[in-house]
């Protein structure tokens, strides 16, 4: 149990690594950067599981324009956004190989919620898509090159793998008009992802650090997203049987590439405060809950965003 407790207190530390990225787009489609893949911080036990169920919300609702708010131009021909409402079911099974080698999966489930007005010749016109989908999967490698024996060693690895394009790119509405690709549940791409970690204690605390970056390897219909690249910086501390948590969040993402693409309206530099708590339950089950808040919103052109995001999950380990 002791054991048990230890690795929850460890895994706290890294339930922000930045997966999935923050999706910044005209629309708004989001993710919240949040990571809850096998523990890269304490030493692994070969044959161990975890299993991770989490949901997440992000209401964007706040025209921005590089770093201030925006309001709706109005222009005739184009369309003004107006909000898009993310709920995200994430569903991640992580098993350990070996004490080195680790592999995660993760199958996202999307429930998107969009309006805009669509400023025709003959007046605004109010347009909504409403949707739930499976979203990319994806599939990440964690190879630790120390060689520490507890967790109060510091450790460190390369992480690597795929985003395939399992998510629709065609959702249409009620009127049968096509969302823009940016909205739609998956990139139709398949993204390479590579980085790095580290992590360790400080006293009474545990600490980590991850760089991660994603490329598009291939495009779709005319439409391929731009790179990101993630830096997470983060503490756990306990508080008796709870552990409280800290992370800073940086995001750059570059410009979405293609005919289908807005490349003038996509793309930006983001970062986040995120604070969070998680409770030991028993048997290896661990709950937990995260409010992320963003510090710098400079996006490139004008696209959604949001004020707040929330994030609330179980895991297991077997």
């Amino acid at each position: 149990m002791k054991l048990k407790t230890t690795l929850a207190a460890n895994t706290a530390a890294l339930l922000l690594l930045a997966t999935h990225g923050a999706a910044m787009a005209s629309c708004g489609s989001a993710f919240c950067s949040i990571n809850t893949d096998w523990d890269a911080q304490t030493p692994w036990t070969e044959n161990a599981t975890q299993l991770d169920l989490r949901m997440e919300y992000i209401n964007q609702d706040q025209l921005r324009a590089g770093r201030d708010k925006a309001t709706a131009s109005g222009v005739v021909g184009e369309h003004d956004e107006i909000k898009t409402r993310n709920q995200n079911f994430i569903a991640s099974l992580s098993h350990a190989v070996s004490s080195s080698v680790s592999l995660t999966l993760s199958v996202p489930v999307v429930s998107r919620d969009h309006s805009h007005i669509h400023n025709g010749e003959d007046g605004p016109e109010l347009e909504n898509w409403d949707f739930t989908r499976m979203g990319d999967v994806r599939a990440l490698a964690y190879w630790r090159l120390d060689e520490a024996q507890s967790s109060h060693d510091t450790s460190y690895g390369l992480v690597g793998g795929i985003k395939l394009p399992t998510g629709s790119t065609d959702e249409r509405n009620a009127a049968g008009e096509v969302a823009e690709r940016s909205l739609q549940p998956g990139t139709g791409s398949t993204d390479l992802i590579v980085g790095g970690f580290a992590s360790g204690r400080w006293a009474q605390a545990g600490w980590f650090a991850q760089l991660r970056s994603k490329h598009a390897m291939t495009e779709r219909q005319d439409f391929e997203p731009g790179d990101a690249v993630n830096l997470d910086l983060g503490m756990s501390y306990p508080m008796g049987t709870v552990q409280a948590l800290a992370q800073i969040n940086m995001l750059w993402r570059g410009q979405d590439r293609g005919v289908n693409a807005e490349p003038a309206d996509s793309g930006g530099t983001f970062m986040y405060f995120a604070p969070g708590l998680l409770v030991p339950l028993r048997n290896g089950v661990q709950l937990y809950g995260l409010v992320q808040l963003p510090l710098l919103q400079d996006v490139r052109g004008t696209q959604l965003t949001a004020d707040w995001a929330a994030s609330l999950g179980l895991t297991v380990h077997f």
